[in-house]
């Protein structure tokens, strides 16, 4: 799967300690890695969404993703930590 990182979601990683950077970064390890979303337990859809837009979960940090089906391309938006990432203003539409 080609996953492509936006330059606000790199912005929000720069800001976060190095140990969750790193998570981070094995998180999109394993989204190169995957055939489909469905091989991942930690993604799911963003309900209320008529496009596509998914999170993907990992301690209390969560990506905010688009996904092309017709390119299996992943493009992530932002990471938040949980109780910002669902906010109005932080949403990636």
């Amino acid at each position: 799967m080609k996953v492509e990182v936006k330059k606000q979601a790199s912005k929000d990683t720069e800001k976060l300690p190095i140990n969750i950077q790193l998570m981070a970064a094995k998180e999109i390890e394993k989204l190169k890695t995957a055939s489909s979303l469905s091989d991942l337990d930690n993604v799911e859809q963003i309900e209320g969404t008529d496009e596509p837009f998914y999170r993907l979960r990992f301690n209390k940090y969560r990506y905010l993703f688009y996904y092309d089906k017709t390119t299996n391309t992943v493009s992530i938006r932002r990471l938040k930590h949980r109780k910002d990432a669902y906010k109005k203003h932080n949403l990636p539409w």
